[in-house]
């Protein structure tokens, strides 16, 4: 999240000033267009540059300008998830195999590679409720970017490693909110498996398992996807819709695409959907098209129900790098994108509910792995 101008408690933005925060990416159109309606405006274009100079004539009160904050950091803030495993070779905990003197920054060499971040404070790995095998390192980030505007130059983003022991395999689970905090992630993952390699406690010859786009047919991953979706098996977490899918023709295929998407071929790299009941297109029902489509992207609305707490969330589940440049090796990724509480309650906070989802879903998501791929 933005670490605000020091003086942001204390003044309200107008004019350029105004106009420069606003601008931001992460100042959806929707955010405008909400804050104009509650002023009486509505308007026919909801593009920024329609609706940026309206605001910019006004004099918005502290309460409209922390909407717009609040708005700006909920989606900065929003958690994405990987989960690697890796085998152990030892009767001995995790916590007594990590290291006395651990520095976070002896494993990052950020005047090589970021040197506009730096981690704040000295964090370390502590017990998840006193379980010695189930550590956690929670991490925050500064970020400087002074070619962004006076609102966005410093950010605060926030990241955390586990480390979870069951049996003879450790999860490894990276949540990250930017770029950098999945760079801290990554590093000390490698730093902390090279560690537990000199103390023998994993075997020198094994590699980390990920779950990768290469490692499913065609047919296989759209099973993968409805597994984590309509056919999700949680008590936690209730399947209602899917609401955004993307995927590619295979071009691989020697032979021609089935009759039903052959509009598709040599003319289709991608194909993005939204909307509502994705989960009943042809693409996904028919599955005698599964082996010719290549699934990359999900997002699905849950409704879920801890302890009598009840409400809804969105989770995507994304192979990113396969969407953004069609590598093959891309790393499965998951993301809570939206949490609603049915009813306003003090008992738990959105982050709190956050992470029991991403634990869950974690957990079904490397059950169904093993299952798909076996």
């Amino acid at each position: 999240m933005n670490k605000h101008h020091s003086d942001i408690e204390r003044f309200l933005p107008y004019g350029e000033m105004l106009r420069d925060f606003l601008g931001q990416p992460f100042i959806a159109k929707s955010d405008i267009v909400d804050l104009l309606r509650e002023r009486g405006v509505f308007v026919f274009s909801s593009e920024k540059k329609d609706t940026i100079p309206l605001v910019t004539n006004l004099i918005i009160s502290p309460r409209e300008f922390d909407f717009l904050r609040e708005s700006q950091n909920t989606k900065e803030d929003s958690q994405k998830v990987n989960t690697q495993t890796i085998s152990w070779d030892a009767s001995s905990t995790l916590l007594e195999n990590i290291p006395d003197n651990f520095d976070i920054n002896s494993v990052l060499d950020l005047d090589l590679e970021f040197s506009n971040f730096t981690v704040v404070g000295s964090p370390n790995f502590i017990p998840v409720n006193q379980n010695q095998d189930h550590l956690v390192l929670e991490f925050e980030i500064e970020r400087n970017d002074f070619s962004k505007n006076w609102s966005t130059s410093q950010s605060r983003f926030k990241g955390s490693l586990e480390l979870k022991k069951e049996d003879d395999k450790v999860e490894i689970i990276l949540t990250h909110t930017a770029k950098e905090t999945k760079y801290v992630a990554e590093k000390v993952s490698r730093g902390m498996i090279n560690h537990f390699k000199t103390k023998c406690c994993v075997d020198n010859h094994w590699e980390v398992t990920r779950i990768e786009f290469c490692q499913f047919s065609n047919s296989e991953r759209i099973c993968y996807f409805l597994s984590l979706t309509q056919n999700i098996k949680s008590n936690l977490l209730k399947f209602e819709d899917i609401v955004d899918v993307e995927f590619s023709p295979e071009s691989e295929l020697k032979r021609e695409l089935p009759e039903k998407i052959k509009w598709m071929e040599n003319k289709i790299n991608d194909l993005k959907l939204n909307g509502k009941g994705l989960q009943h297109t042809l693409f996904i029902e028919d599955k005698d098209l599964h082996e010719f489509v290549q699934l990359h992207y999900v997002l699905a609305r849950y409704r879920f129900d801890y302890e009598k707490i009840k409400g809804h969330c969105e989770i995507s589940g994304d192979f990113p790098e396969y969407s953004r440049n069609k590598e093959m090796k891309s790393e499965f990724e998951i993301n809570i994108k939206n949490i609603s509480f049915e009813s306003a309650q003090k008992v738990i906070s959105r982050t709190e509910m956050e992470k029991i989802i991403s634990r869950e879903f974690n957990r079904i998501k490397l059950k169904s792995f093993n299952k798909t791929t076996s």
